[in-house]
């Protein structure tokens, strides 16, 4: 009496199984970030690109407002209802001042994860600037979250010997700070 031969697992479901868990890694490691270091991103892309509205579109209004005196005198909750119109002031405003500006060749930024910190109203985020694919300094850029949205609130060099301090730090009491200043009339 013969065995019945025993059922065989395919081969190319192995295949499609290191397929899948690969491009799950590609889109977690190279595509899939936090939204914080999305923002801040976007803001370089744009910034590098002269492209001043998608730049002014990432920036808080707080930071807006540094630039246009028209709206100093409102109070957080009116700069944030003010929105649209303090983001088309800013990118003119940032236009006209960049139009002398010239940027070096080949620059880019380099998202330094490990340094990043997210709360609920606020984040920070480390990364450097790369020229030519050398690093040419940092920056930490801290995030307020206004309708929904992570936007850059400040942007701050950083030394080399900072790193261990910025990781140690907590994020709850720049999330509380923020929370009081969103709601403040």
């Amino acid at each position: 009496m013969e065995k019945p031969a025993s059922p065989s697992f395919p081969k190319t479901i192995l295949v499609i199984i290191v397929l899948i868990l690969g491009s799950m890694y590609y889109y977690a490691a190279y595509v899939d970030s936090p939204e914080p270091e999305r923002t801040v991103k976007e803001f370089y892309q744009a910034y590098f690109s002269r492209d001043f509205e998608s730049v002014s579109q990432n920036l808080s209004v707080f930071w807006s407002v540094r630039l246009l005196p028209q709206y100093t005198n409102l109070s957080p909750v009116q700069l944030l209802e003010k929105r649209d119109s303090i983001e088309k002031d800013t990118s003119q405003t940032i236009a006209e001042m960049e139009s002398q500006n010239q940027l070096p060749e080949n620059i880019s930024i380099n998202i330094m994860p490990e340094y990043t910190q997210e709360g609920a109203n606020s984040a920070i985020v480390v990364y450097s600037f790369q020229e030519n694919g050398k690093p040419s300094g940092m920056e930490l850029a801290i995030l307020i979250k206004e309708k929904g949205r992570f936007r850059i609130f400040a942007l701050t060099p950083v030394a080399p010997q900072d790193l261990p301090q910025i990781k140690q730090e907590s994020i709850k009491e720049l999330d509380d700070s923020f929370q009081k200043l969103l709601s403040s009339n």
